[in-house]
C-alpha cells in the first residue's frame, strides 16, 4: 500500500504541472479576450505634413502617414489565439 502511494504521489508530481499549465492557458485566453472585447477602439489619426524652411532656402517637410496594413497586422496579431499562428 505504501508503494502504491508513493507510486501515485510521483505520478501527481509529474502531471500536475501538465494540466496547471492547460488550465493557465484557458484562464489566460479568458482574460485576454475580455479585456480586448472591453476596450476602446482607437481611431487612426489622419495624414499630415508640416512643412519646414531652412536657411539656405532647401524646403523640406515632416510628415505623418500612418501605415493601415500595419497597424491592421498589429492588431491581428493582438487577437490570435495560440502562440505561433501564421498570419
Amino acid at each position: 500500500m505504501n508503494e502504491f502511494l508513493q507510486l501515485l504521489g510521483m505520478l501527481a508530481v509529474i502531471v500536475f504541472p501538465f494540466a496547471a499549465m492547460f488550465w493557465m492557458w484557458r484562464r489566460m485566453k479568458r482574460v485576454r479576450d475580455g479585456a480586448y472585447h472591453g476596450r476602446e477602439v482607437s481611431t487612426p489619426q489622419a495624414a499630415w505634413e508640416e512643412p519646414l524652411n531652412e536657411a539656405n532656402g532647401l524646403k523640406m517637410a515632416r510628415t505623418n502617414n500612418p501605415n493601415d496594413d500595419l497597424i491592421a497586422l498589429g492588431a491581428k496579431a493582438n487577437q490570435t489565439s495560440a502562440p505561433f499562428v501564421d498570419l
